[in-house]
């Protein structure tokens, strides 16, 4: 329960910086919201509810890891060449909130 509360309590403030983010939001427009914003991609998707699940089991540093590499069928960094691994935090923290 209290693991529960901290993650909740985790999220909120990690993606608090990624919501206020207009170059965040800039990237996930051009590189991936034309996956994670088609539910035909199979792709978790963007503000929904899918993710919180995903982060709780696998956690954030699993994802970045997994974005950088590329996972299923997602390519190595996503196609996104000009970002950080920084860059790619924000955009996942950024997909995990509701809209």
């Amino acid at each position: 329960m209290i693991r529960k509360h901290l993650f909740t309590a985790l999220m909120l403030t990690l993606s608090t910086h990624a919501l206020s983010d207009d170059y965040t939001q800039e990237l996930y427009d051009i590189y991936c919201s034309g996956c994670h914003a088609v539910s035909a991609s199979n792709a978790p998707q963007a503000f929904s509810a899918d993710w919180a699940p995903i982060v709780q089991r696998k956690g954030l540093n699993t994802l970045v890891t997994n974005a950088v590499r590329g996972a299923g069928n997602m390519p190595p960094m996503g196609t996104c060449s000009e970002c950080t691994i920084d860059d790619l935090r924000d955009i996942i923290l950024y997909m995990t909130e509701a809209k």
